[in-house]
């Protein structure tokens, strides 16, 4: 977590290391593709990319900042949902997924721990 200056509003900076990537064409790739895809994507349900910093050793994604965490560890945490609850969280991927679907996106990686909670 890092605070912007512009604003001083909480952000989330996820760094990656360049030369992890540069073993693997396919990593690369996909890490470019995700960056492109976020710059196209505006929906409450998906977190937002607000920058992209790059040197020679790593790029740095400023996004934004949310508190509730994976729902994976939410899951480990908590043990099981009651219906109302998990009925809330599986609204909101959906209406994420038919947002991206309607742009063509596919999210080919859809598991608990790539769901951040709010």
């Amino acid at each position: 977590m890092a605070e912007r200056k512009a604003d001083n509003k909480n952000v989330a900076i996820k760094t990656i290391c360049k030369s992890n990537l540069l073993k693997n064409d396919k990593k690369l790739l996909t890490m470019y593709n995700e960056v492109t895809i976020l710059r196209q994507i505006d929906h409450p349900n998906v977190i937002k990319l607000y920058d992209v910093y790059e040197n020679e050793l790593y790029i740095h994604l400023v996004t934004e900042y949310l508190e509730g965490g994976e729902l994976l560890q939410r899951l480990q945490n908590k043990g099981t949902y009651s219906e109302k609850d998990a009925a809330i969280v599986i609204r909101s991927v959906l209406k994420a997924l038919e947002y991206c679907h309607k742009k063509n996106i596919v999210h080919r990686d859809l598991k608990p721990e790539n769901l951040i909670l709010m």
